[in-house]
């Protein structure tokens, strides 16, 4: 399996922005990325999930079924960015964990990917979904921050 530097993952999230007609704005709505991925076919369709049936984790993302699992609380906390019901630390972890799943999509990574403790259970296994959770991380970052705006 080839692995990608950060230059490789800036130019996929990059290009992702692009696609999606987002690349010039700082801050982009991650709902608004949603529809977009669906509207693109690059994802079939999200799913809000409640709370108690993801407990564990924060959102999934099903390469087969090309679902994105968004658990509630997340899903609310990434749109409220006019709201006072949630903090900006809350906002900004929603928003990271929406594009780590992204990331997952942009990166063509097989299989379920968890954004929670499944996740962090994953990074201390030495294997290719170590190597995935750590690249989703990547592309979150570069997605959300791209040089070019910085």
């Amino acid at each position: 399996m080839l692995r990608l530097d950060d230059e490789g993952i800036e130019r996929i999230a990059r290009q992702l922005r692009i696609k999606l007609g987002i690349d010039d704005q700082l801050r982009p709505d991650m709902m608004t990325v949603i529809v977009k991925l669906k509207e693109h076919g690059i994802i079939k369709n999200y799913v809000r999930v409640p709370d108690e049936q993801m407990p564990d984790d924060k959102a999934c993302y099903d390469s087969d079924d090309k679902l994105l699992y968004i658990r509630e609380s997340t899903f609310c906390a990434a749109n409220a960015l006019y709201s006072h019901a949630h903090t900006d630390a809350e906002r900004q972890h929603a928003r990271f964990t929406i594009a780590h799943e992204i990331g997952h999509v942009a990166l063509k990574h097989e299989g379920l990917h968890f954004r929670g403790k499944s996740s962090d259970a994953a990074k201390r296994i030495p294997s290719k979904v170590r190597w995935h959770e750590r690249d989703a991380e990547r592309f979150a970052a570069a997605f959300l921050a791209p040089a070019h705006l910085a």
